[in-house]
Order: C-alpha cells, then sequence, then structure tokens
C-alpha cells in the first residue's frame, strides 16, 4: 500500500489498519464497523471522525467485486517434463546435468 490512501477504523477502543480503500469497504459490508464508528485516513480526515460524517463514504461502502486473476492457456509442450520431451528416463537424465555441471564425463 505505498501509493495508496492507508485507511483505519477504530471499533471498542482498538483501531485497525492500515487499509486499502477497498479493505475498508470490505470491513464495513463485513460489520466489522457502522456508521457510527471511527475512520481516519491521513490527507483525508481531520483526525478521527464519524465515519458517517464524511460525505458519501457510508453510501459508497459497498463492495466492488476483486478483479478475476487472468488465466492463460500453457501450450501442452511447455506441461511435459524433462523426461517427457526428451524421451530419457529421470536416472539417466539426472545423471547427465549433474556430469555437466561438476565437468565430469
Amino acid at each position: 500500500m505505498p501509493d495508496e490512501e492507508k485507511w483505519y477504523f477504530a471499533k471498542g477502543g482498538t483501531s485497525h489498519g492500515p487499509l486499502s480503500l477497498h479493505a475498508l469497504v470490505s470491513q464495513f459490508s463485513s460489520g466489522a464497523f457502522t456508521e457510527s464508528d471511527y475512520v481516519y485516513c491521513k490527507g483525508k480526515t481531520d483526525g478521527w471522525v464519524k465515519a458517517s460524517s464524511i460525505p458519501g463514504l457510508c453510501e459508497s461502502l459497498t463492495p466492488e467485486p476483486e478483479p478475476e486473476p487472468e488465466h492463460h492457456q500453457v501450450p501442452l509442450y511447455e506441461r511435459a517434463s524433462f523426461t517427457q520431451a526428451t524421451g530419457e528416463d529421470r536416472k539417466k537424465a539426472k545423471g547427465k546435468f549433474w556430469a555437466k555441471l561438476t565437468g565430469k564425463k
């Protein structure tokens, strides 16, 4: 969270954070804090204020779905193991690898 806003909320005398705005929204929607609890964000609030006192904050605290991760199909030849691709058995391939690494034949 180095370049984004760092939000905090206080509930029952304990502060929680730092949170991204997305994480703050998730905490609000899960019931971790309410409109009557206090929030703070450097540069956005003048100290600790009730969540309801920030115009539009509570109305905007509805979670947006996380973006779907990108999935890429890996070509079959890239999924094959070395021994499947070369036809060599594992023990022989391992021996060749160590021989090449150590300079022995």
